[in-house]
C-alpha cells in the first residue's frame, strides 16, 4: 500500500476489526482523538519512531512502519496477528537482551542523546526518552510532531553562537562543546552544556550525533572549566 495515503484506513479497520464491526459502523471519528496527519508525517518519516493513543475502548499504536497494535495486538488490515508491542522494538523487530540494555544505557545516562540531520534547525532523527526531563517534550515531539531543537528550544540570543560552534566543528572536522539556554516546553530557561560531533558520508555531512547535560545544578561559571574534546571523527 501507499503507507502513507492508506495508514488512516489501516488504522479504521483494524480498529473496526477490534470491534467486530465493519469500517463504515465506527461509531467514532478517529480525528476525534488523534490528528490523522500526524500519522501520515509518521509513516512518511523514515525513523524508527511509533504514535500511541486513545480511542474509545482501545490503546492504539501506529508505527513508522505501517504497523497497527490494537491494545498490544497487531491488526493487518482487520487481520490480527499473533505479534505484540511487549515483543518487537520501535523498528518492529523483537528486542534482543542487547538492544534493552542499550535502551536502558541511554535513558540512564545523566544527559540527553541524540542524532540530528544535518539541515537548518537541526531536525531530530533519535532521542533518548530522558529528553522530557530536560526538555518537557516527549521524544515523538521531535521526530513527527514538528518541535525542533534549532527554531524551538535553543534561546534566540543563543542561536548564532551555537551555529557557528557547529559549523566551525563541520569545517574542521572536530567535536564541539557549546553552552546555551534552553527554552522547555513550559518557558522554562535552563543552561545546558552540548558536546557532539558531525558523522560523515565521505565529505559529506549528514548528521550530527552528540549528548546535551543540564547545567541547573551545576551552573554555567562550573561548566566553564569543562575540557573540549579532542580532535576525531571515527566515521571517516
Amino acid at each position: 500500500m501507499n503507507r502513507r495515503n492508506d495508514i488512516i484506513y489501516e488504522v479504521v479497520a483494524a480498529l473496526a476489526a477490534a470491534d467486530g464491526s465493519d469500517p463504515g459502523s465506527l461509531g467514532y471519528t478517529l480525528a476525534d482523538y488523534v490528528d490523522p496527519t500526524v500519522i501520515e508525517r509518521l509513516v512518511a518519516s523514515n525513523t524508527a519512531s511509533e504514535l500511541s493513543f486513545q480511542v474509545p475502548g482501545h490503546e492504539v499504536t501506529v508505527t513508522a512502519d505501517a504497523e497497527v497494535f490494537i491494545d498490544g495486538v497487531e491488526y493487518r488490515t482487520g487481520r490480527q496477528s499473533p505479534v505484540s508491542t511487549s515483543e518487537r522494538t520501535v523498528g518492529g523487530d523483537r528486542e534482543t537482551p542487547d538492544q534493552l540494555q542499550l535502551q536502558r544505557f541511554f535513558t540512564n545516562l545523566p544527559c540527553t542523546v541524540y542524532q540530528s540531520r544535518n539541515e537548518e534547525g537541526w531536525p531530530i532523527e533519535f532521542i533518548s526518552g530522558n529528553c522530557h526531563e530536560l526538555t518537557g517534550y516527549e521524544p515523538n515531539a521531535f521526530i513527527i510532531g514538528g518541535i525542533n531543537f534549532g527554531f524551538d528550544l535553543i534561546h534566540p540570543d543563543d542561536c548564532e553562537r551555537v551555529n557557528a560552534a557547529v559549523d566551525q566543528s563541520i569545517e574542521n572536522e572536530t567535536p564541539f562543546s557549546v553552552m546555551y539556554r534552553l527554552q522547555t516546553a513550559n518557558s522554562t530557561e535552563k543552561w545546558v552544556l552540548e558536546i557532539g560531533m558531525p558523522l560523515f558520508d565521505g565529505t559529506e555531512p549528514l548528521s550530527i550525533v552528540g549528548a546535551i547535560v543540564d547545567l541547573s545544578d551545576v551552573g554555567p561559571e562550573q561548566a566553564q572549566s569543562v575540557p573540549s574534546p579532542g580532535r576525531v571523527n571515527p566515521s571517516r
